[in-house]
Order: structure tokens, then C-alpha cells, then sequence
């Protein structure tokens, strides 16, 4: 039985530390969504393209061609495009909430 109680606690020790590591995950998207916001009312102003393909694909290779992490880089890939969607419908939003 001590065992199981052991596993149980170390489970919710490495839960607890992927909990702060999505809080900081959630600060960074903050952080990230305020700098997308700075960039629609830019590409609005100068009536730029809100969609830039060039722009994205290089994210895309250039995080997952270096993959530090364990995730497979399809997967790396996969949450940088979400993210990248993410960004995309903002500026889209923020577009369409200040045409004139």
C-alpha cells in the first residue's frame, strides 16, 4: 500500500508543477495577445494584410526544426498553429471592430 501512496504523491507533486507551468503559459498568451493587438491596429493603419503566409510558415519551421522538447514536431507544430490561428482571428476582430 505505501507503494501507491507514494506513486499518488509524486503524481500530484508533478501536477501541481505542470499547474504553474500552465498558469505561465496562460501569462505568456496574455503577453503575446497585447503584442498581436499592437500589430492589427499597425497593419489596419497602414492598411496591411492582415494574413501574411510568409510570416507563418517561418515560425512554423523555424520552432520546430531546433525541437527541444519531448513532443513529437508535428505536435510543436500543431500548437504554434493554433496559437498562430489564435493571433489571426484577433487581428481579424480587431479589423472588423475598427474599419472605417
Amino acid at each position: 500500500m505505501t507503494d501507491l501512496n507514494t506513486s499518488k504523491q509524486s503524481l500530484a507533486l508533478v501536477r501541481e508543477e505542470i499547474d504553474k507551468i500552465d498558469q505561465a503559459l496562460i501569462d505568456l498568451l496574455r503577453q503575446r495577445s497585447e503584442c498581436v493587438e499592437k500589430i492589427a491596429k499597425i497593419k489596419c493603419e497602414g492598411k496591411l494584410s492582415i494574413y501574411d503566409s510568409e510570416r507563418e510558415n517561418k515560425i512554423l519551421e523555424e520552432k520546430t526544426q531546433n525541437n527541444p522538447t519531448l513532443y513529437q514536431s508535428v505536435d510543436l507544430a500543431n500548437i504554434f498553429h493554433a496559437i498562430l490561428r489564435a493571433g489571426l482571428n484577433q487581428q481579424l476582430l480587431y479589423r472588423s471592430e475598427h474599419e472605417d
